[in-house]
């Protein structure tokens, strides 16, 4: 009896041992699956606190820092032979400060302060000058609205015209006399960016307002560079629409034409001495390895007798330039530029030279070129040191 006892307890002992182990087994799977929810909620918690930290960190660190100043500065020595006449003459011909304030991600200001000639006064040949004043909007993620004093969206340095972006110690002449850089104006601006690399740009502006030759003695009231209203007290009678659009799609690769209308060159409530205005441009830009293409083709076409009387009714230009840098801090160039402001004149000059850059945002040049009779018959060497930040 007493062996039968034990047996029996001995079976009951074996019988429960594997419904305690199971019975445990579950438990620990239970308590691991709570204790892993657990540490994914604490993770999670982290991540989003550690994400939250980051953004208000890039927050306050943009808005910490919105104010935004850079400029640039060129100085140029000249020793030229005009027509017989020596020039020799040492100018710090500009100084440049540029001013910038982010409101918020996507509204801002921009300002350009120049000074040229050093000083400016009634008796100096210097001049302050407010190239850029204007308000940006980011209306979405490509398109802007730019209101203010502008910059007009013709030509490849009308924007661009650092001294380390461009070669020759002066711009090239095409665009400093067809095209009147810098040429900038009242108005306002609508950007649109696409995402194949095309954009373009449609300006209102205040218009040219060249010299009434009733009123002062002598004016040209064709001559477009002194038509140049820069935003002080512009007559708006007419205002101009100027159009750019251009191609960056491919690596390398620019391409732009651009186009200005106005009706009139006078500015003024009655017909006077001027009629319309029509300005048509283009350019492109290539560059393969360390060897960069630009060339540039612009066009006025005046109406009105006056200007077909005065032999001015079409004024083109353009020019070709190659420019090779073997180097990043060395480059060579030539260019060849033509151009006509008056009828059977064809001006040409021929420019070649070297850009030394000790650093990418310092430049110093040497160039020298050569007129025909038609452009001035200019000869001679130039130097010059540039910089911008």
């Amino acid at each position: 009896m007493k062996h039968t006892s034990t047996t029996l307890l001995l079976l009951a002992s074996l019988t429960s041992t594997p419904i305690l182990a199971q019975e445990t087994e579950q438990e620990s799977l239970e308590a691991l699956k709570a204790r892993i929810e657990q540490l994914e909620k604490t993770l999670d918690e982290k991540i989003n606190t550690l994400a939250d930290s980051v953004e208000n960190q890039q927050s306050t660190s943009t808005q910490s820092n919105p104010v935004h100043i850079g400029g640039y500065g060129e100085m140029k020595y000249s020793a030229l032979d005009e027509d017989g006449e020596k020039i020799r003459e040492l100018d710090f011909h500009r100084f440049v400060l540029f001013f910038g304030y982010d409101f918020n991600e996507r509204i801002r200001f921009v300002s350009e302060f120049e000074v040229e000639h050093v000083v400016s006064s009634a008796s100096s040949r210097g001049a302050v000058e407010l190239e850029q004043a204007y308000l940006e909007f980011d209306l979405n993620n490509n398109m802007q609205l730019q209101t203010g004093t502008l910059l007009m969206p013709i030509g490849i340095i009308n924007e661009t015209h650092e001294p380390p972006t461009f070669y020759g110690v002066d711009r090239p002449i095409v665009e400093t006399t067809i095209i009147p850089s810098t040429w900038w104006s009242n108005g306002i601006t609508f950007i649109h960016k696409m995402d194949n690399g095309i954009r373009y740009d449609l300006m209102i502006s205040e218009g040219l307002e060249t010299e009434d030759p009733n009123a002062v003695l002598g004016a040209d009231p064709f001559d477009l560079k002194s038509g140049k209203q820069k935003g002080s007290f512009a007559d708006a009678f007419d205002l101009a629409v100027t159009g750019r659009i251009r191609y960056t799609g491919i690596a390398g690769l620019e391409v732009a034409a651009y186009a200005q209308y106005q009706p009139d060159l006078d500015q003024s409530a009655e017909d006077s001495y001027a009629d319309s205005a029509t300005l048509i441009g283009g350019h492109i830009i290539y560059q393969i390895g360390s060897v960069t293409t630009r060339a540039l083709y612009a066009r006025w076409d005046l109406d009105g007798e006056l200007a077909e009387a005065a032999n001015k009714q079409v004024q083109d230009g353009g020019y070709v330039e190659v420019s090779w840098k073997p180097k990043d801090n060395w480059g060579l160039f030539v260019r060849q530029s033509a151009w006509s402001q008056l009828a059977e004149v064809e001006a040409q000059q021929t420019d070649f030279g070297v850009n030394f850059y000790p650093h990418k945002d310092i430049v110093f040049k040497a160039d020298y070129q050569m007129q025909n009779d038609d452009a001035g018959n200019t000869d001679g060497f130039r130097l010059g040191m540039g910089y911008q930040f």
